[in-house]
């Protein structure tokens, strides 16, 4: 069974992604997302969007209330990656940041 997703959250993931060098659009899981290398660096996950950041900037940001955790599976967080469900425009460095670090990834 697909993912559900909302479309307003892909559609803001392609507008911040537009004018980032170096990912490209793609689908993981059937959602859409931006990998770099055939790593991801961002994606669209049923409440949010999703964006590797380091762990951290993920402790700091999850700890001041700024982002959830991103847990893909109840009790599975990954580490290094949080949930933005909102204010996506004033996390704009963020998606810079995690397209850097897919960079270096790869």
């Amino acid at each position: 069974m697909p993912m559900k997703f909302n479309p307003e959250h892909e559609t803001a993931m392609h507008n911040l992604m537009q004018d980032i060098d170096g990912a490209m659009p793609a689908k993981m899981f059937g959602m859409p997302c931006y990998k770099v290398n055939g790593k991801l660096a961002v994606g669209v996950f049923e409440t949010g969007i999703v964006l590797k950041v380091g762990e951290q900037q993920t402790k700091a940001m999850t700890s001041s209330g700024a982002a959830q955790p991103f847990e893909p599976m109840p009790g599975r967080p990954w580490r290094e990656w949080i949930l933005l469900t909102g204010d996506f425009d004033k996390h704009k460095a963020l998606f810079r940041q995690a397209v850097e670090l897919a960079k270096q990834a790869s």
